[in-house]
């Protein structure tokens, strides 16, 4: 044996690696997960990623090698067989076709071309899906088109070549980390005094019934009282709920996330999941409350599928107590408690139906398995002694019935079951859904027009109500006129009917950022709280899109994407979780702005002849600004009022869309058009990613 190995030369050294932040303090780590000086700040240990050399046997390389090709085999004649056993005009990519990425495909001169896929909205069943692979390869995620991460990602493909990075999507890795919590929830974590406790308390029931009903006030204040007066009390199941309500109380009392210190509330939530440990045979009211305020207290840590795991085993819980079925008096005695088991359905279904929509996923429950009555003001209007528990319903019955249009949006348009040639009727339905909705709001719901001068909006739960209702707006078709500008030099006209939806799109959008700027100037905004923040990036990103259309708003719209960007940025710095993840979305779609600018100059100065194409911005007179007269009229009529969703969903324009029959979107059947309204991928899709 060589002395070499003896002396253990040959032998790797293993060098120790320092966490991200004592690397940056220059300070020793000590290599725990998490290390020593992380756990005493009690914030995040982030190791960098190691790329080890690991010796494999030649034979298993040639193993991997010849699996590699009988599965290109099995690819190959699958794509040249086609069922009925005849040869397809597929074929299979070649190693260079591959290495292109998801972005963009290639004509045959190796130009940039229009993706000829099928529809991102309605997807096939030829197509492959998106997944994302960081950290966990066993068990990637998909993203749905419906997201609006995946729509930020589809309007920087549209933009870019193929081989740019920039067209890649972002991860989503910008949320409270696993390893913190639960070592937050396995450190001792104090119990609130009493004064602060009745503070965090009256924060978190006035948002909990004011924008969703989860508990019942004085039960859970008496409980409170009782946890200092009795020192003998002793409610595990009571305390988790507390718990929750606490994180919830200081999420929403808080304006920004000091430096090296723990996220508002994130100690109460870590003590609060401990509950869930324990799986009873029978559940009860309060583990269905309690996985409640978790999943929306989960979403402003920007924990995405936790918050849609909560509400979805929240609402399997509400459907083994009957929570979905009317139970009759003899059965329930009490109509307080009825409306109470009705009023946490609707609740339950709400955040599942949200949560879904949001991801593009399958809600817990179908629509038809649902017996259950709406909520409904009868104890209130009988003076029966409720102790001021039930709000006004109305409320909770508009956003029960816009959750449910907004899961249609996702499952019609983006569930991939029908042929482009459909898209027409769907996206018809769902418009004429959201008109209907609209006109069966009660008075004090409506968001009437006001002066632009007027500061003065709608309390927070109306707010997010049409914030909500903005949302509900198909976004293809705004893709669609993108893409007529960008594939083509000079840009393609916008057929009627699109430029019908995408107005409405973009009007919606610009109605959002509105109040959402002026909630911010008003102090209306909160600053950690996941709600608003969603709506600015979706508001944002339409705005993104408008600025690069050729109409006579685009400079405005330019400018209120640059200060929705600004504002999204002033949310990061606060600590709020998800503003982290959207701003880096931001930050590429202003790379790629600047880029396409940068890239319509030059071919301005090179002048025609050119060989670089200019399309955006470029565009005939009339595409998008010119508006038919009697939207010029009825913009008259309304003297220098904003337009919200309400009179955006009343445009004489879109009356005229959902009263012509389908021949009026025969431009979704012509296979060039209907390749500029998706993108290569379908309704999910597997991302590359570049870091």
């Amino acid at each position: 044996m060589d002395d070499r190995e003896n002396d253990g030369s040959l032998a790797p050294k293993i060098k120790s690696t320092a966490c991200h932040r004592c690397h940056s303090r220059k300070v020793k780590c000590s290599g725990d997960q998490p290390c020593a000086n992380c756990k005493r700040s009690g914030l995040d240990c982030v190791y960098p990623n190691r790329n080890r050399r690991v010796r494999v046997d030649e034979r298993y390389i040639k193993q991997l090698e010849g699996e590699n090709k009988r599965l290109r085999a099995q690819l190959a004649h699958r794509a040249n067989v086609t069922p009925s056993g005849g040869e397809s005009s597929l074929s299979t990519p070649s190693p260079a076709q591959e290495e292109q990425g998801p972005c963009q495909d290639r004509d045959s001169s190796g130009a940039a071309a229009v993706p000829d896929s099928t529809s991102a909205l309605h997807g096939s069943t030829d197509t492959q899906p998106w997944f994302l692979d960081i950290d966990l390869p066993q068990t990637p995620k998909p993203i749905n088109e419906a997201a609006d991460t995946a729509f930020a990602t589809r309007f920087r493909q549209a933009l870019s070549d193929p081989s740019d990075p920039h067209c890649s999507h972002v991860p989503h890795n910008e949320y409270a980390g696993d390893d913190t919590i639960m070592s937050l929830a396995e450190a001792a974590w104090p119990w609130p005094k009493p004064s602060r406790a009745r503070l965090l308390m009256n924060v978190a029931l006035m948002h909990a019934s004011r924008c969703l009903y989860i508990v019942r006030p004085g039960e859970v204040l008496r409980a409170m009282e009782n946890s200092f007066s009795d020192p003998n009390w002793r409610d595990p199941i009571m305390a988790g709920k507390l718990r929750a309500l606490f994180a919830l109380g200081e999420l929403c009392s808080s304006r920004f996330v000091p430096p090296g210190q723990v996220f508002p509330g994130l100690g109460h939530f870590a003590q609060a999941t401990r509950i869930l440990s324990y799986l009873g045979e029978h559940p009860t009211m309060d583990f269905i409350e309690i996985r409640l305020i978790l999943s929306v207290y989960s979403f402003t840590l920007n924990r995405i599928y936790a918050s849609y795991t909560f509400a979805g085993s929240a609402v399997r819980m509400a459907v083994l107590l009957g929570l979905h079925l009317n139970i009759p008096p003899t059965q329930l005695p009490d109509p307080v408690l009825r409306e109470h088991r009705v009023r946490v359905w609707w609740t339950a279904y709400i955040l599942d139906r949200s949560w879904a929509a949001t991801l593009g996923c399958l809600p817990s429950i179908q629509d038809d398995d649902i017996k259950v009555d709406m909520p409904s003001n009868k104890l209130v209007e009988k003076g029966a002694p409720t102790n001021g528990d039930f709000g006004d319903a109305g409320y909770y019955i508009a956003y029960a019935k816009l959750a449910t249009i907004s899961m249609k949006v996702v499952q019609s348009i983006y569930g991939g079951k029908d042929q482009p040639a459909d898209l027409f009727t769907k996206v018809q339905q769902r418009l004429k859904e959201l008109k209907a909705w609209v006109e069966e709001l009660p008075p004090a719901l409506h968001m009437v027009t006001t002066s632009t001068t007027t500061s003065s909006y709608p309390n927070y739960d109306m707010l997010s109500l049409h914030l909500k209702l903005n949302g509900a707006t198909t976004r293809p078709i705004l893709l669609y006129g993108l893409r007529l500008h960008a594939g083509s030099s000079p840009p393609k006209p916008i057929p009627a009917s699109a430029k019908t939806l995408i107005d409405t799109c973009i009007r919606c959008a610009r109605h959002s950022y509105r109040i959402l700027s002026e909630s911010w100037i008003n102090g209306a905004f909160p600053a950690l709280y996941h709600d608003l923040t969603q709506s600015l990036f979706s508001a944002l990103t339409v705005l993104a899109v408008s600025s690069l259309l050729d109409h006579e708003e685009s400079a405005s719209d330019r400018e209120s994407f640059e200060d929705a960007a600004q504002l999204m940025s002033q949310l990061k710095d606060s600590g709020n979780f998800p503003a982290k993840e959207y701003y880096r979305h931001v930050k590429l779609m202003l790379e790629m702005i600047k880029k396409t600018e940068e890239k319509n100059a030059r071919a301005e100065m090179a002048g025609p002849g050119n060989d670089v194409p200019s399309y955006i911005g470029q565009g005939a007179q009339g595409h998008f600004g010119e508006a038919h007269a009697e939207e010029r009229d009825h913009m008259a009529d309304m003297n220098g009022l904003e337009v919200t969703a309400e009179t955006a969903l009343a445009e004489p324009s879109l009356e005229e869309f959902l009263m012509q029959p389908a021949m009026g979107m025969q431009f979704l059947e012509d296979p060039a058009s209907s390749d500029l309204l998706f993108q290569q991928g379908g309704g999910i899709y597997w991302p590359e990613f570049h870091f």
